[in-house]
């Protein structure tokens, strides 16, 4: 009676292992995406949207979103759209496009879809006020000041051993004092909080340390033995508290503008967290994937969230445990990457996601 976990995951990962191979080949002999029978023929872009709802209008797959957009080719970023830009469906050269109406209807798209404009030079479009892939609200507190690090590397760093003031509580302008490896007078570093471990589902490997920067402050002496006088310059919503960890700032490096793409990652995943300590995550909630740069995510992959099925009895059989197939129950797009880890927002979902359910690549049809 007892259901074998180990192979119903051996046969999940092989299939989510042939899936990401073949999917160059799949999309090579992919017919068009379609485009939706109600899909506006104009449509006026406004404050508020994101990639993905504007992609929702127009095609029943989304993230193939790419393959539609008419890019003008004098323009350095071809793929923004701005509030007030206004959408227009298009049938150029045989293909169904989406463009930017520029006033001369599909005429105009044609032209700079083809390159048939005049131009000195090449455009340079500011990424500013543009319409992001997802909001940016719901994940800007992932993206500023939370990072992903390996464990080992954050434990030899040094740590905060009191404040000038003999209290937790501090601010900027406040003194505080390292103890470790003596840092560099007029070197500026971060102070970060130790937060969340992440193991591996699969492995029971130890796969990243989620920190948080809670302040900066800039070096000011170095005792001789071997103590760090900071002078905190910036804090973060939150004090500086003895144990806190001092080493250079890393740069949570997020491209400004990126686009949802089906994921070419070169394995399946799952979700081994949902953010802001609630149960269960819906569509608009951020999670963490173990599927990182490692595995080939970046930002603007969309991944498929197969939810477990059931465990069921067959009263015919002798009441037999019987797991039901695995159900596609929602997508979330990957926004920030680190080594063996991704955060992710959820696009979509038809039940309650939680840890353990299931990540692929989407299928192209």
């Amino acid at each position: 009676m007892k259901i074998s976990i180990t192979a119903l995951t051996k046969a999940f990962m092989v299939t989510a292992f042939s899936s990401a191979i073949l999917m160059t080949t799949a999309y090579a002999n992919n017919p068009p995406p379609t485009i939706k029978a109600d899909a506006p023929n104009r449509y006026i872009v406004k404050k508020g949207d994101t990639l993905w709802d504007i992609s929702g209008r127009y095609l029943d797959s989304p993230w193939r979103w790419t393959e539609i957009w008419a890019t003008n080719k004098q323009i350095k970023n071809p793929n923004l759209i701005y509030p007030d830009d206004i959408l227009i469906l298009c049938v150029i050269q045989g293909k169904t496009l989406i463009g930017v109406d520029t006033g001369e209807g599909c005429a105009g798209v044609e032209r700079q879809l083809t390159g048939d404009v005049v131009a000195t030079a090449v455009a340079v479009t500011s990424t500013v006020n543009s319409i992001p892939a997802i909001p940016r609200s719901a994940i800007g507190h992932w993206l500023d000041k939370t990072l992903i690090v390996n464990p080992a590397d954050f434990n030899t760093t040094p740590y905060i051993l009191a404040s000038k003031k003999g209290n937790l509580v501090t601010a900027s302008g406040d003194k505080v004092y390292a103890k470790g490896v003596p840092l560099i007078v007029g070197q500026r570093y971060g102070v970060y909080r130790e937060g969340q471990q992440y193991v591996d589902p699969k492995s029971q490997r130890v796969i990243g340390l989620e920190v948080t920067q809670v302040a900066t402050g800039m070096v000011t002496s170095v005792a001789s033995n071997g103590v760090s006088s900071l002078e905190l310059t910036d804090s973060y919503d939150k004090e500086v508290r003895e144990g806190d960890r001092v080493f250079v700032e890393l740069n949570n490096s997020i491209p400004p503008v990126f686009y949802p793409e089906p994921a070419t990652v070169n394995r399946g995943g799952m979700i081994v967290r949902v953010m802001d300590s609630i149960s269960s995550a819906a569509k608009g909630s951020v999670v963490a994937i173990n599927l990182g740069r490692t595995q080939g995510a970046k930002p603007g992959d969309v991944l498929t969230i197969y939810k477990q099925g059931a465990l069921v009895r067959d009263t015919i059989d002798n009441d037999m445990p019987v797991r039901l197939p695995n159900e596609p129950s929602g997508m979330l797009m990957v926004f920030n990457t680190f080594s063996d880890i991704s955060y992710a927002y959820i696009l979509s979902s038809d039940l309650p996601l939680n840890v353990g359910d299931k990540l692929l690549p989407p299928p192209y049809l």
